[in-house]
C-alpha cells in the first residue's frame, strides 16, 4: 500500500510539471500578443509574412528580446507625449526593418557584393535617418528624443564586421549621456520619466548582449541559402501611430508594378567607344595632329598677377580673370600703383610719429626721458633726435639715417633697408630683427659702458666703432700673398683699444 502511495505521488508530481511548463509557453505567448485583442505585433508578425518557419533560432530570439524590453518603452512614451510617442514609433519600425533583415539573412547566403548587401541593407538605414529628423530641439521632450535618435545607431551593427557587439559598447554611451539628463531632471520629480530613460537604456544593453551571443563575428548567413534579397527591401515602411492589424488569412503583397517600356533596350548595345583600341588609337592621331609642340604648345605662361597663391583677391573671387597683352607682346597688364599715404609728422601725448616720409632731411625731435619716437615706413630721409628720449624705433624704411643723442631705454630697428644709425652719447641696447644693409655708428661711451647690441633674422650688419689713434701701415706690408685672397690696405687704419673688443665683441673679417 505504502508502494501504491508513492507512484500514486509521484504520478502528481509529474502531472504539475507538465501543467507548468504549458503554463509558462502560455504566458510566454501572451507576451507577443498587443493589448489582447488578438492582433499580433509588428515584430511578432514578421515571422509569417516572411516565412515564418523557415527563420533560424537567431530570429526567434530576437522577437523574444524586443517583445520583451521594448514594449515598456512604448509604453513610457505614451504615457509622456505625443511627440515622443512618434519618434519612438519610428524607432520600432527600424526594429521591424532589423528584423525582416535577420530573416532575409537566415535563409539567404551572405551577398558576393557590396552593392547587393547595400541594397538589403537601405531599408533599415532610412528607417533609421527617419528616427534622427523627428528629433525636435523646440520640443519640451528634446532630451528623451535625442536619446531615442542617438540609439537609433545601434542598427548599424549589421554592417559591422568581426566586433558588432564592441561596436554597440561605443555607440550606447551616446544615447545613455541624454538618458542621464533625463534622470537627472525628473529623478524624485516625475518617475515616468525616469523608468522611461532606463527602460530604453535597458533595451540597448540587451540588444548588445543579444549580438554578442548569436552574432559575435558579424551578421550571421546561411551559406547554403539562396540569392532572394527583395524581402528585406520590400518591407512596407510603418506610419508614426500603430499600424492597423491586419485579417489573419490575409494573402501575400501584390507584386511591383512593371518597368516602363523601353526600360532594357539599352541593355544589350555596346558603347560608342570601346576598350579595343578605337578610342586609343583616335587619341593618339589626334595627339600627332599638333606637332612637334605637342599638347603644350599652346600653353602660356602664369604671370604672378595671375598666380592666386600670390593674391588674396584672386582666391577670394574663385576665378582669374583672362588678361590680353597690349599690342601683341608677352606679358600681362602693368600692375597697379601703390596707394601712396599722406605723411605723417605729429605728436600724441608723449609720442612722436614720422610716418610716410620722403627724401626728407629735415626731420628734427627734441625730446625728454618720457618721450618715445617712431619712424615709420621712410624712405631717403633724415631725423635727428636731440636730448635724452625713452625710445626710437624705426620700422619699414629705407635709405634712410637716424642721429639719437640719447636713449633710456632701446633704438629698435625693424624690417628696415640700408640704414643708418648713430648715437651720440649713450644707449644701453640697440635691437635689430629682420634687416638687411644696417650701419650702426657708436660712441665712445657706449663702447666703454658696454652697449647691448641684439640682432635676429638680420643680413648685412655693420658696427663702426671709434678710433683710439691713427696710425699709417707699415712701409713693407705687401698687397697681395701668393696662395691666397687678396689684401687690400687703406692709407689709413683704425686700431680699436682692447676695451672695445672686449665690451662690443662685434669683430668680422675681411673677406
Amino acid at each position: 500500500r505504502i508502494r501504491h502511495l508513492r507512484l500514486k505521488t509521484m504520478s502528481q508530481e509529474a502531472i504539475m510539471s507538465r501543467l507548468e511548463t504549458v503554463t509558462n509557453r502560455l504566458e510566454a505567448l501572451a507576451t507577443r500578443i498587443d493589448g489582447g485583442g488578438g492582433a499580433p505585433s509588428p515584430a511578432a508578425a514578421a515571422p509569417a509574412a516572411a516565412g515564418g518557419a523557415s527563420d533560424k533560432p537567431f530570429v526567434k530570439a530576437f522577437d523574444d528580446m524586443v517583445s520583451s524590453f521594448f514594449t515598456p518603452v512604448e509604453t513610457g512614451a505614451k504615457a509622456i507625449g505625443a511627440d515622443l510617442e512618434g519618434i519612438v514609433a519610428a524607432f520600432k519600425e527600424a526594429i521591424k526593418q532589423n528584423r525582416a533583415l535577420l530573416s532575409v539573412a537566415s535563409r539567404c547566403k551572405k551577398p558576393a557584393d557590396q552593392a547587393t548587401l547595400q541594397t538589403a541593407v537601405k531599408p533599415l538605414l532610412d528607417a533609421m535617418q527617419k528616427v534622427d529628423a523627428l528629433k525636435d530641439r523646440r520640443s519640451k521632450s528634446f532630451n528623451h528624443m535625442a536619446m531615442v535618435a542617438e540609439g537609433a545607431a545601434v542598427f548599424q551593427w549589421v554592417c559591422v564586421e568581426n566586433t558588432p557587439a564592441p561596436f554597440l559598447g561605443d555607440i550606447i554611451p551616446g544615447s545613455e549621456m541624454y538618458a542621464n539628463k533625463v534622470l537627472m531632471e525628473f529623478k524624485g520629480k516625475d518617475e515616468t520619466h525616469v523608468n522611461f530613460a532606463k527602460d530604453f537604456k535597458t533595451f540597448l544593453l540587451e540588444l548588445q548582449k543579444y549580438v554578442k551571443a548569436e552574432h559575435t563575428t558579424g551578421l550571421v548567413w546561411n551559406p547554403s541559402g539562396g540569392t532572394d534579397y527583395a524581402s528585406a527591401s520590400s518591407a512596407p515602411a510603418a506610419a508614426p501611430a500603430a499600424p492597423a492589424p491586419k485579417p489573419p488569412g490575409g494573402g501575400p503583397p501584390p507584386p511591383p508594378p512593371p518597368p516602363p517600356a523601353g526600360f532594357f533596350d539599352d541593355m544589350g548595345k555596346k558603347p560608342a567607344a570601346s576598350s579595343g583600341g578605337g578610342g586609343a588609337a583616335a587619341l593618339f592621331a589626334e595627339l600627332n595632329a599638333l606637332g612637334e609642340k605637342g599638347v603644350t604648345g599652346n600653353l602660356r605662361k602664369v604671370m604672378k598677377e595671375e598666380m592666386t597663391h600670390k593674391n588674396p583677391a584672386l582666391r577670394a573671387s574663385g576665378t582669374v580673370p583672362v588678361k590680353k597683352s597690349a599690342g601683341g607682346a608677352a606679358g600681362g597688364a602693368p600692375k597697379a600703383a601703390p596707394v601712396k599715404k599722406p605723411p605723417r609728422k605729429e605728436q600724441a601725448g608723449n609720442k612722436w610719429f614720422f610716418e610716410n616720409c620722403e627724401n626728407d632731411r629735415e626731420l628734427v625731435v627734441e625730446g625728454n626721458p618720457k618721450t618715445a619716437v617712431c619712424m615709420v615706413n621712410c624712405k631717403g630721409s633724415l631725423l635727428q633726435v636731440k636730448g635724452k628720449v625713452n625710445t626710437v624705433q624705426i620700422d619699414g624704411c629705407a635709405k634712410s639715417s637716424v642721429v639719437v643723442e640719447s636713449c633710456v631705454a632701446s633704438v629698435d630697428i625693424i624690417n628696415c633697408k640700408s640704414v643708418e644709425v648713430q648715437v651720440s652719447d649713450w644707449s644701453p641696447m640697440i635691437t635689430m630683427d629682420g634687416c638687411a644693409g644696417v650701419i650702426v655708428y657708436l660712441s665712445q661711451r657706449c663702447v666703454d659702458e658696454d652697449v647691448a647690441i641684439v640682432s635676429s633674422k638680420c643680413s648685412e650688419l655693420n658696427v663702426v666703432l671709434p678710433a683710439a689713434k691713427v696710425l699709417l701701415p707699415p712701409p713693407a706690408a705687401p698687397s697681395h700673398q701668393p696662395g691666397n685672397r687678396l689684401l687690400v690696405f687703406a692709407a689709413t687704419k683704425l686700431e680699436v683699444g682692447a676695451s672695445c673688443a672686449a665690451h662690443v665683441r662685434l669683430l668680422r673679417t675681411a673677406r
